[in-house]
C-alpha cells in the first residue's frame, strides 16, 4: 500500500455508487476527497474517482503485481515494497455491529477480488479498532469523520506530519506531502480569512489528495429526523444534526 499506484488501483476498483445504493439504500453522496460535499470549500469541478477495472489492472501490473499462478489473486513480481511472490492480500478492519459499515466492507472485498486483490475482513469491537489505528498497527480500516459547525476543512490533525505521532496523533497513515502541508498552512492564514481565496487553496489540496490517496474517500451519509410540530426552536445545520439542541422545547398543547 506504500505504492501510490496500488492505492489508485484500489480506488478505481471500488464501486462506490453500488455501495451507496446497497449499504445506504441510496441515502449518501459520493466524496472526491477529504472535504464534505456540503462544504463551502468543496471542489465541485473535481469528479469522484470512477470505477475502471481495466485501468486498475493496468496500474497493478505496472506496479509489479501479477497473477502468475492463475489462482485469481496477484503476487509481487518486481513490486516496490514486497518480496517476490508475496500475495496481494491485506486486512480491512471494521467496527463490529455497524450494519452500514459491514455491508460496505463486504462489497469492497468482493469488488477488489475482481482485480486480483484479496481482502481479509476483520470485524472487531470499536475500542480495539481505535487502539490499532492509534498505534498504526493495521493494513487498512473503515472509519467515518464527523464535521462540526461551522465547517472548516483544516486537516492539520489528519494529514500533516505534525500529527504523525504513534499513540496520540490522528495522521494514522503517516501522510506527508510538503506541498499539501504548505497549502494547508496557507489556507489557515489567509489575510482576512477570505473564503474564496481559501476555497481555491483547498481545491488544490483536494486535487493533490485525490492523486496521493492517503484515504480512499467513499461517501457522506445523510442524516434524518422524525420531527414534530410540537418542538420549538428546531433548526439543525447541514453538517451538525443536533445544532442548538439545548434550546429545543416541547410545546404544551
Amino acid at each position: 500500500l506504500g505504492d501510490v499506484r496500488v492505492r489508485q488501483a484500489i480506488a478505481k476498483g471500488i464501486d462506490v455508487d453500488a455501495i451507496i445504493s446497497a449499504a445506504l439504500l441510496g441515502e449518501g453522496t459520493r466524496m472526491n476527497s477529504f472535504v464534505i460535499p456540503s462544504s463551502w470549500a468543496y471542489a465541485h469541478d473535481i469528479p469522484p474517482i470512477a470505477r475502471d477495472l481495466g485501468a486498475a489492472i493496468d496500474l497493478l501490473e505496472e506496479a509489479g503485481w501479477t497473477d502468475s499462478d492463475g489462482d485469481g489473486f496477484r503476487e509481487a513480481h518486481g513490486a516496490l515494497y514486497a518480496e517476490e511472490g508475496t500475495p496481494l492480500r491485506f486486512s480491512l478492519i471494521i467496527a463490529a455491529n455497524l450494519a452500514t459499515v459491514e455491508s460496505s466492507a463486504l462489497l469492497i472485498r468482493d469488488q477488489l477480488s475482481q482485480i486480483g486483490i484479496e481482502v481479509d475482513l476483520q470485524s472487531v469491537d470499536f475500542g480495539q479498532l481505535i487502539a490499532q489505528v492509534d498505534a498504526q498497527t493495521f493494513d487498512s480500516f473503515i472509519l467515518g469523520w464527523v464535521n462540526g459547525w461551522p465547517d472548516d476543512p483544516d486537516v492539520t490533525q489528519l494529514f500533516t506530519p505534525f500529527s504523525d505521532v504513534v499513540g496520540s496523533g490522528a495522521n494514522f497513515t503517516s501522510y506527508n506531502n510538503p506541498e499539501f502541508t504548505a497549502l494547508n498552512l496557507q489556507a489557515k492564514t489567509v489575510p482576512g480569512c477570505d473564503l474564496a481565496e481559501r476555497a481555491a487553496l483547498y481545491a488544490e489540496m483536494q486535487r493533490i489528495f485525490q492523486e496521493d490517496l492517503p484515504y480512499v474517500p467513499l461517501y457522506a451519509g445523510r442524516g434524518f429526523y422524525a420531527a414534530s410540530n410540537d418542538i420549538a426552536g428546531f433548526a439543525p445545520y447541514p453538517n451538525n444534526l443536533f445544532w442548538n439542541a439545548a434550546t429545543w422545547d416541547v410545546r404544551q398543547r
